[in-house]
């Protein structure tokens, strides 16, 4: 049953209590269907939920784990190259600064154009 806007968030405890007392009282003949009535209930709280859900998680931003992964693959050579020239911790610090302000850029362009 596909999810819609009619369907409860959850079920109430005088819904279980109501099938409960309809099951004394109509007796064991009418159990499989009170039990697959409370069982498409249950379903349809959890399809409802399941949707919410995939409504509010965002998109994955492959540029963004695309850049994450290509400054770590262009640090490791830089390093070498600012170490084997002799520049020591400084080089290193500007290699990994430079490395940090391009992606800080990145983020915080990505986020100014989201709010648009």
């Amino acid at each position: 049953m596909p999810p819609s806007s009619r369907e409860p968030e959850k079920l109430e405890a005088a819904e279980l209590g109501a099938a409960f007392a309809a099951h004394r009282e109509l007796g064991p003949q009418y159990e499989l269907e009170l039990a697959e009535s409370l069982a498409d209930r249950v379903n349809a709280v959890i399809d409802n939920r399941l949707a919410a859900q995939k409504v509010r998680r965002p998109p994955l931003d492959w540029a963004q784990m695309t850049l994450g992964l290509g400054s770590l693959a262009l640090s490791i050579p830089l390093v070498a190259i600012s170490l084997s020239a002799g520049g020591g911790t400084t080089a290193m610090l500007l290699v990994f600064t430079l490395i940090g302000v391009v992606n800080l850029a990145y983020v915080l362009t990505r986020a100014l154009h989201r709010r648009d």
